[in-house]
């Protein structure tokens, strides 16, 4: 029996390239797509809300819309208001607040006719030549500042032809008079700074 061939060193370098092994190529897990919840945005703050967030803050609640309105006063006529806003309150008033005081004074004023408010502003001092007062800032129910506006306007027939400032000023004047006579004539001393709101 023959001897089996020798296998030469090309042979043996053939059969070790065809053997080796290939990298095994794994197939890819699925990939599960991860939905993202989207970020819970705050809500806008409502108007019923915004009042329980201030009360949780310790702030007296804001339940009606404020217009800034600018008036001009000298220090008697603002002295004279505040005496007055606290004479009505002593006297059964609902304003809690000057601003609200301001506000009904307006209301009650536009509710005049234009010849009614004509005559009480004849009743008025004389504006003194020399500037002494100044133009303060109020905000002032927005209601209020809108009867004022539709008042102005209903003087032009007669014409009367009023700022804001001016009408304004008007009304307080015939609310400090209305105000002293309900108090018997006289009107107490205000602090320097009034509170911001009185409660009973």
């Amino acid at each position: 029996m023959a001897a089996p061939k020798r296998r030469t060193l090309a042979d043996r370098n053939n059969d070790a390239i065809s053997r080796e092994d290939k990298p095994e190529i794994k197939e890819a897990a699925p990939v599960t797509p991860v939905v993202q919840e989207p970020a819970m945005l705050p809500t806008p703050e409502t108007k019923t809300e915004a009042p329980k967030r201030a009360k949780a803050a310790g702030r007296p609640a804001r339940t009606i819309d404020v217009t800034r309105v600018g008036i001009y006063l000298t220090p008697e006529q603002f002295n004279n208001a505040k005496a007055a806003y606290l004479a009505d309150w002593n006297n059964g008033g609902e304003a809690n607040t000057f601003t609200n005081w301001i506000g009904e004074a307006l209301t009650t004023h536009a509710k005049r006719s234009p010849k009614q408010r004509q005559k009480n502003a004849v009743q008025r001092p004389a504006r003194a030549e020399k500037r002494t007062g100044s133009s303060r800032s109020f905000n002032v129910p927005t209601e209020a500042v809108q009867k004022m506006r539709a008042a102005i306007n209903e003087e032009h027939a007669i014409e009367r032809w009023l700022s804001d400032s001016a009408w304004c000023g008007e009304a307080l004047d015939a609310a400090i008079h209305a105000a002293q006579e309900r108090n018997g004539g006289t009107l107490p001393t205000p602090p320097e700074r009034l509170p911001n709101r009185l409660t009973r």
